[in-house]
């Protein structure tokens, strides 16, 4: 059996022990709680062509930072290991680095360690270690029937920019997929204010839907109308014949919050959140049943999204 014929969920599945489905590691250190997690990137999977070393790093640093604010927690340090080709020259190196401190400093935080090996071409390993008070984490775990479904800001820009790069129009759209915000400030402010459930949208709304109810069996009333597209979507749709709902429902990238807030408690939410502007709205609920969006009318959805190691990493099987 080849890892490209059952995906990055099942075989995450199958070698696992022990392990709750998040987002960050969490060890209890006392009165706080440290979160650490790791990400990788290649320069063949995740670096598209005329990207500058600069914002491969800035990217690198920005989705493993993300993986802090999917939980809520303030980043404290960052190590990065390297396998790195002796066939690379060293001012790509130092602009890859130049980039990945840039992205740090957002947060007041540096590299505090790492390593570097030869290899064959250039993998970038990342693991970012992050506090929080236990009170503060928001775990998947607690998921709920009967709380609000909520993002932040709007969705589809990473893949209308990815289509744009793959059909040679606007190249340097294609660039942006790169140019990720991770939502440290807003994720502490929004746990604050009482959100439960949270994760990033690395992989698309759909992959989070179908990863939840795989996980703890709890299903999402979805409102597609109600999610705020990226203006880009609706070129790329025409540029690529994919259509405007899979580009904002399923393929990912946009590193956004997608969170619940209990019914009862959303106008309190929603007030202290309009304090500091954040662009965070209801999309749908969960209940007890089967994943459903709503485009014209209720459709049932078992699309598992965005998947690593399929050779349609889109499968909708």
């Amino acid at each position: 059996m080849k890892l490209s014929d059952i995906g990055e969920r099942r075989i995450i599945d199958l070698i696992s022990r022990d392990r709750e489905p998040d987002d960050c590691a969490v060890l209890n250190m006392g009165s706080f709680d440290l979160l650490l997690s790791t990400d990788v990137i290649t320069r063949k999977t995740h670096i598209p062509e005329g990207a500058s070393p600069e914002m491969a790093g800035s990217f690198f640093a920005a989705i493993n930072l993300s993986d802090i604010a999917a939980d809520a927690g303030i980043p404290v340090g960052f190590l990065v290991s390297l396998s790195i080709s002796p066939d690379y020259d060293m001012e790509y190196l130092k602009r890859f680095y130049s980039g990945i401190y840039s992205k740090l400093s957002e947060f007041n935080i540096g590299i505090i360690g790492g390593d570097t090996k030869e290899g064959d071409d250039f993998t970038a390993s990342g693991t970012i270690i992050g506090r929080q008070k236990p009170s503060l984490i928001r775990r998947r775990s607690d998921i709920a029937v009967n709380h609000y479904v909520l993002v932040t800001n709007s969705l589809g820009r990473s893949g209308a920019g990815y289509l744009f790069y793959k059909n040679s129009y606007k190249t340097e759209y294609g660039i942006k997929m790169l140019e990720i915000h991770p939502r440290i400030m807003e994720a502490q402010i929004l746990s604050m204010a009482g959100a439960r459930f949270m994760m990033d949208l690395s992989d698309g709304i759909y992959s989070s839907i179908y990863q939840m109810k795989h996980d703890y069996n709890i299903g999402f009333k979805i409102d597609y109308n109600k999610i705020k597209k990226d203006p880009d979507v609706s070129r790329a749709a025409q540029i690529s014949g994919v259509s405007e709902s899979d580009i904002v429902m399923s393929f990912g990238g946009d590193y956004e919050l997608f969170f619940t807030v209990e019914k009862n408690n959303y106008d309190s939410f929603k007030n202290r959140i309009n304090k500091y502007k954040i662009d965070a709205y209801i999309i749908g609920e969960t209940y007890d049943g089967p994943n459903m969006v709503y485009y014209d009318s209720w459709v049932n959805v078992n699309e598992r999204g965005y998947e690593h190691f399929l050779k349609d990493p889109l499968d909708k099987k």
